[in-house]
């Protein structure tokens, strides 16, 4: 036989409360990329990042899902770096459509193409998946003309320097009570 307990609020000894029923912390779920990744997605088209992608399974089809990430980019040339997010197959968190530009979350300024430069994409974004099943979110990143992109390593990548480090890009994912 199982028991259910139902009761209007917890509160701490101090009179906090402990758990509210909207806006608390439901589960977390996260993913470190340590690893390099490089590709040549070409001008405007995106490629997934491997290993950046994280499942989560929300409790309810009314919570909300925060979503968290920096990836550490590089690039071959000169070439600006976008960094998108996706709910599943739907880019969520981009700018609007103007003539032909890319869709992107955040983007590079520009100086990655010294190859011993690089940026740090961040963003978050409070996503309303509206589901109780299993969401998918993961990066992609694109960038101009036929630059290489990588991520976790600058582009020129020596091994005898001191300044081409290795780094770690994570995505993080948290279901907020709505």
């Amino acid at each position: 036989m199982a028991s259910l307990l139902k009761v209007d609020g917890i509160q701490t000894v101090a009179g906090k409360p402990l758990l509210n029923s909207t806006g608390s912390v439901l589960q977390v779920v996260s993913t470190t990329k340590t690893d390099t990744w490089s590709g040549t997605p070409g001008a405007g088209v995106f490629s997934d990042i491997t290993g950046l992608s994280v499942a989560i399974t929300p409790t309810s089809a009314t919570s909300k899902i925060l979503v968290t990430f920096s990836t550490n980019v590089s690039a071959s040339a000169v070439s600006t770096t976008g960094v998108r997010l996706m709910r599943d197959t739907t880019a969520i968190s981009v700018g609007d459509a103007a003539g032909n530009r890319p869709l992107a979350t955040t983007g590079g300024g520009g100086n990655e193409g010294h190859n011993w430069n690089g940026d740090v994409l961040a963003s978050s974004f409070l996503d309303t998946p509206s589901t109780t099943s299993s969401v998918t979110y993961k990066l992609q990143i694109t960038g101009n003309g036929s630059a290489t992109q990588y991520v976790n390593q600058k582009a020129r990548d020596n091994n005898t320097t001191g300044d081409d480090y290795r780094m770690t890009s994570h995505i993080t994912v948290m279901e907020i009570a709505g």
